[in-house]
Protein backbone atom coordinates (compact mmCIF):
# COMPACT_ATOMS: atom_id res chain seq x y z
CA UNK A 1 0.00 0.00 0.00
CA UNK A 2 2.92 2.28 1.05
CA UNK A 3 4.08 1.85 -2.64
CA UNK A 4 1.13 3.36 -4.60
CA UNK A 5 2.02 6.49 -6.37
CA UNK A 6 -1.02 9.18 -6.33
CA UNK A 7 -0.30 12.20 -8.82
CA UNK A 8 -2.61 15.12 -8.49
CA UNK A 9 -4.26 16.13 -11.33
CA UNK A 10 -3.36 19.04 -12.89
CA UNK A 11 -6.61 19.76 -14.90
CA UNK A 12 -10.21 18.18 -14.84
CA UNK A 13 -11.20 16.23 -17.51
CA UNK A 14 -14.81 15.15 -18.74
CA UNK A 15 -16.59 13.29 -16.07
CA UNK A 16 -16.63 9.88 -17.61
CA UNK A 17 -19.17 8.55 -19.79
CA UNK A 18 -18.69 4.66 -19.92
CA UNK A 19 -16.47 1.97 -18.16
CA UNK A 20 -14.06 2.07 -21.30
CA UNK A 21 -12.98 5.23 -20.45
CA UNK A 22 -9.87 6.15 -18.85
CA UNK A 23 -10.57 6.94 -15.07
CA UNK A 24 -8.87 9.82 -13.36
CA UNK A 25 -5.97 9.47 -11.19
CA UNK A 26 -7.78 11.55 -8.59
CA UNK A 27 -11.53 12.21 -8.63
CA UNK A 28 -14.23 12.83 -6.03
CA UNK A 29 -17.54 10.80 -5.57
CA UNK A 30 -20.56 12.67 -4.24
CA UNK A 31 -23.36 11.53 -2.48
CA UNK A 32 -26.29 13.18 -1.19
CA UNK A 33 -27.45 13.64 2.62
CA UNK A 34 -31.01 13.63 3.13
CA UNK A 35 -33.16 16.06 5.41
CA UNK A 36 -36.15 13.94 5.80
CA UNK A 37 -38.19 16.24 8.05
CA UNK A 38 -37.80 18.63 5.04
CA UNK A 39 -37.56 16.29 2.16
CA UNK A 40 -34.95 17.99 0.89
CA UNK A 41 -30.73 17.07 0.18
CA UNK A 42 -29.31 18.90 2.63
CA UNK A 43 -26.05 18.69 0.86
CA UNK A 44 -23.43 17.07 -0.84
CA UNK A 45 -20.45 14.42 0.91
CA UNK A 46 -17.20 14.38 -1.39
CA UNK A 47 -15.22 11.20 -1.10
CA UNK A 48 -11.74 11.01 -2.64
CA UNK A 49 -11.12 7.90 -4.76
CA UNK A 50 -7.77 7.03 -5.78
CA UNK A 51 -7.92 5.08 -9.50
CA UNK A 52 -4.58 3.35 -9.06
CA UNK A 53 -2.94 1.27 -12.68
CA UNK A 54 -2.00 -1.27 -10.27
CA UNK A 55 -4.17 -1.68 -7.51
CA UNK A 56 -7.39 -0.67 -8.90
CA UNK A 57 -9.74 1.36 -6.97
CA UNK A 58 -9.39 3.02 -3.52
CA UNK A 59 -11.02 4.72 -1.15
CA UNK A 60 -9.31 7.25 0.18
CA UNK A 61 -9.41 5.30 3.80
CA UNK A 62 -7.48 2.34 2.52
CA UNK A 63 -4.34 4.92 2.32
CA UNK A 64 -5.48 7.49 4.13
CA UNK A 65 -2.95 6.81 7.06
CA UNK A 66 -0.18 6.55 5.20
CA UNK A 67 -0.82 9.44 3.12
CA UNK A 68 -1.63 12.03 5.99
CA UNK A 69 1.74 11.92 7.78
CA UNK A 70 3.29 13.25 4.91
CA UNK A 71 3.38 16.49 2.38
CA UNK A 72 1.25 14.87 -0.23
CA UNK A 73 -1.94 15.70 2.53
CA UNK A 74 -1.37 19.05 2.14
CA UNK A 75 -1.37 19.02 -2.19
CA UNK A 76 -4.61 16.96 -1.75
CA UNK A 77 -6.59 18.67 0.66
CA UNK A 78 -5.62 22.19 -1.33
CA UNK A 79 -6.45 19.80 -4.57
CA UNK A 80 -10.20 18.86 -2.66
CA UNK A 81 -11.47 22.49 -1.90
CA UNK A 82 -10.67 23.80 -5.40
CA UNK A 83 -12.31 20.78 -6.96
CA UNK A 84 -15.32 21.13 -4.49
CA UNK A 85 -15.53 24.86 -5.49
CA UNK A 86 -14.97 23.80 -9.53
CA UNK A 87 -18.04 21.81 -8.82
CA UNK A 88 -20.20 23.97 -7.58
CA UNK A 89 -19.44 26.52 -10.66
CA UNK A 90 -20.64 23.66 -13.14
CA UNK A 91 -23.54 23.07 -11.45
CA UNK A 92 -24.16 26.75 -11.24
CA UNK A 93 -23.72 26.81 -15.13
CA UNK A 94 -26.35 24.40 -15.58
CA UNK A 95 -28.71 26.50 -13.42
CA UNK A 96 -28.24 24.11 -10.83
CA UNK A 97 -27.23 24.97 -6.52
CA UNK A 98 -25.33 22.67 -4.06
CA UNK A 99 -26.55 24.11 -0.53
CA UNK A 100 -23.20 22.50 1.13
CA UNK A 101 -20.51 20.43 0.45
CA UNK A 102 -18.48 18.23 2.96
CA UNK A 103 -15.34 17.27 2.24
CA UNK A 104 -12.46 15.50 4.90
CA UNK A 105 -9.43 17.25 5.32
CA UNK A 106 -6.42 15.53 7.12
CA UNK A 107 -4.79 17.42 10.48
CA UNK A 108 -1.61 17.39 8.36
CA UNK A 109 -3.63 20.14 6.04
CA UNK A 110 -5.89 21.57 8.74
CA UNK A 111 -2.75 22.25 11.03
CA UNK A 112 -1.00 24.29 8.65
CA UNK A 113 -0.45 27.86 9.73
CA UNK A 114 -1.36 29.12 6.41
CA UNK A 115 -4.35 27.17 5.76
CA UNK A 116 -6.92 29.66 6.50
CA UNK A 117 -5.32 32.19 4.37
CA UNK A 118 -4.95 29.03 1.90
CA UNK A 119 -7.87 27.86 2.05
CA UNK A 120 -10.12 31.12 2.10
CA UNK A 121 -7.83 32.61 -1.30
CA UNK A 122 -8.54 29.43 -3.03
CA UNK A 123 -12.67 29.92 -2.44
CA UNK A 124 -12.33 33.84 -2.97
CA UNK A 125 -10.62 33.20 -6.52
CA UNK A 126 -13.69 30.70 -7.09
CA UNK A 127 -16.24 32.75 -6.41
CA UNK A 128 -17.42 30.82 -3.42
CA UNK A 129 -18.92 31.40 0.35
CA UNK A 130 -17.32 29.76 2.70
CA UNK A 131 -20.77 28.72 4.24
CA UNK A 132 -20.94 26.19 1.65
CA UNK A 133 -18.47 24.34 3.02
CA UNK A 134 -18.61 21.65 6.19
CA UNK A 135 -14.92 20.34 6.71
CA UNK A 136 -14.98 16.94 8.12
CA UNK A 137 -12.74 15.69 10.77
CA UNK A 138 -12.46 12.23 12.32
CA UNK A 139 -13.39 12.03 15.88
CA UNK A 140 -9.91 10.40 16.95
CA UNK A 141 -8.12 13.30 14.90
CA UNK A 142 -10.14 15.36 17.03
CA UNK A 143 -9.08 14.44 20.07
CA UNK A 144 -5.74 14.16 19.23
CA UNK A 145 -5.82 17.74 17.18
CA UNK A 146 -2.94 20.36 17.94
CA UNK A 147 -3.11 23.73 18.59
CA UNK A 148 -2.89 24.65 14.65
CA UNK A 149 -5.76 22.38 14.12
CA UNK A 150 -8.10 23.79 16.89
CA UNK A 151 -7.11 27.22 15.96
CA UNK A 152 -8.24 26.82 12.38
CA UNK A 153 -11.45 24.85 12.96
CA UNK A 154 -12.02 27.92 15.40
CA UNK A 155 -11.09 30.60 12.28
CA UNK A 156 -13.29 28.12 9.64
CA UNK A 157 -16.44 28.14 11.74
CA UNK A 158 -16.31 31.93 12.74
CA UNK A 159 -16.20 32.91 8.85
CA UNK A 160 -19.45 30.27 8.24
CA UNK A 161 -17.90 27.16 7.51
CA UNK A 162 -19.33 24.20 9.06
CA UNK A 163 -17.50 21.47 11.20
CA UNK A 164 -18.51 18.31 11.12
CA UNK A 165 -16.97 15.28 13.54
CA UNK A 166 -17.14 12.29 11.39
CA UNK A 167 -16.84 8.48 12.10
CA UNK A 168 -17.92 8.78 15.77
CA UNK A 169 -18.19 5.45 17.78
CA UNK A 170 -16.07 4.03 15.26
CA UNK A 171 -13.45 3.06 17.89
CA UNK A 172 -13.55 3.92 21.97
CA UNK A 173 -15.58 6.80 21.45
CA UNK A 174 -15.48 9.85 24.63
CA UNK A 175 -18.54 12.33 24.51
CA UNK A 176 -15.96 15.08 25.69
CA UNK A 177 -14.14 15.04 22.08
CA UNK A 178 -17.33 17.15 21.61
CA UNK A 179 -15.67 19.94 23.77
CA UNK A 180 -12.65 20.14 21.77
CA UNK A 181 -13.97 22.46 19.58
CA UNK A 182 -17.77 23.95 18.67
CA UNK A 183 -18.77 21.52 15.79
CA UNK A 184 -22.05 22.04 13.57
CA UNK A 185 -22.96 18.20 13.13
CA UNK A 186 -21.83 14.53 14.53
CA UNK A 187 -21.92 11.88 12.03
CA UNK A 188 -22.81 8.19 13.31
CA UNK A 189 -20.19 5.77 12.39
CA UNK A 190 -22.09 3.33 10.07
CA UNK A 191 -21.55 0.65 12.56
CA UNK A 192 -24.26 2.00 14.20
CA UNK A 193 -27.05 1.70 11.80
CA UNK A 194 -25.79 -2.09 11.17
CA UNK A 195 -26.84 -3.03 14.54
CA UNK A 196 -29.73 -0.67 15.42
CA UNK A 197 -32.39 -2.83 13.72
CA UNK A 198 -31.28 -5.67 16.03
CA UNK A 199 -29.66 -4.52 19.44
CA UNK A 200 -31.32 -2.55 21.69
CA UNK A 201 -28.29 -2.12 23.62
CA UNK A 202 -26.96 -0.09 20.35
CA UNK A 203 -30.66 1.34 20.13
CA UNK A 204 -30.14 3.15 23.73
CA UNK A 205 -26.79 4.20 23.30
CA UNK A 206 -27.78 6.63 20.31
CA UNK A 207 -30.85 7.45 21.66
CA UNK A 208 -28.54 9.00 24.15
CA UNK A 209 -25.91 10.38 22.21
CA UNK A 210 -28.85 12.08 19.99
CA UNK A 211 -29.92 13.52 23.05
CA UNK A 212 -26.97 14.77 24.31
CA UNK A 213 -25.94 16.31 20.90
CA UNK A 214 -29.54 18.08 20.84
CA UNK A 215 -28.61 19.72 24.38
CA UNK A 216 -25.45 20.97 22.33
CA UNK A 217 -27.01 22.56 19.54
CA UNK A 218 -25.73 19.73 17.33
CA UNK A 219 -26.85 18.27 14.44
CA UNK A 220 -26.77 14.61 13.85
CA UNK A 221 -25.81 13.00 10.36
CA UNK A 222 -26.77 8.98 10.24
CA UNK A 223 -24.35 7.66 8.19
CA UNK A 224 -25.08 3.60 6.60
CA UNK A 225 -28.87 4.25 6.37
CA UNK A 226 -29.30 1.43 3.37
CA UNK A 227 -33.02 -0.25 4.52
CA UNK A 228 -36.01 1.73 4.72
CA UNK A 229 -36.23 -0.27 8.27
CA UNK A 230 -32.72 1.87 9.69
CA UNK A 231 -34.37 4.93 8.05
CA UNK A 232 -37.61 4.47 10.52
CA UNK A 233 -36.14 3.29 13.61
CA UNK A 234 -33.72 6.81 12.74
CA UNK A 235 -36.65 9.25 12.51
CA UNK A 236 -38.40 7.49 15.14
CA UNK A 237 -35.24 8.70 17.52
CA UNK A 238 -35.75 12.05 15.94
CA UNK A 239 -32.27 11.80 13.91
CA UNK A 240 -33.57 12.96 10.33
CA UNK A 241 -30.45 13.73 8.92
CA UNK A 242 -29.57 10.72 6.40
CA UNK A 243 -26.46 9.52 4.78
CA UNK A 244 -26.56 6.40 3.06
CA UNK A 245 -27.85 4.22 -0.53
CA UNK A 246 -31.25 4.30 0.76
CA UNK A 247 -31.03 7.25 -0.21
CA UNK A 248 -27.90 7.82 -2.36
CA UNK A 249 -24.79 5.55 -3.44
CA UNK A 250 -21.32 6.95 -4.20
CA UNK A 251 -21.62 8.20 -7.58
CA UNK A 252 -19.57 10.33 -10.26
CA UNK A 253 -20.61 13.97 -10.40
CA UNK A 254 -22.12 13.80 -13.85
CA UNK A 255 -25.01 10.69 -12.07
CA UNK A 256 -25.03 11.95 -8.70
CA UNK A 257 -26.07 15.88 -8.93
Amino acid sequence: MADTVVQIPKKRGRPRKNKRETLRPIEFLYRQIYDTSENVVLGYEASLQINDPKLGTLPYNRISKVVSKSELAVKLGKWQILEACEMINRKKLQGKTVNRIFVTLSPKFLGKSKFFEEFSKIVEKNGISPNVFCIQISEAELQAANAGVKENLRLLRENGVKIAVINFGAESSSLLSLSVIDVDYLKLDASFAEGISHDSKIVGITESIIELCDKLDILIIADGIDTKEQLEIMKRMRCFLIEGEYFSKNEREDIAI
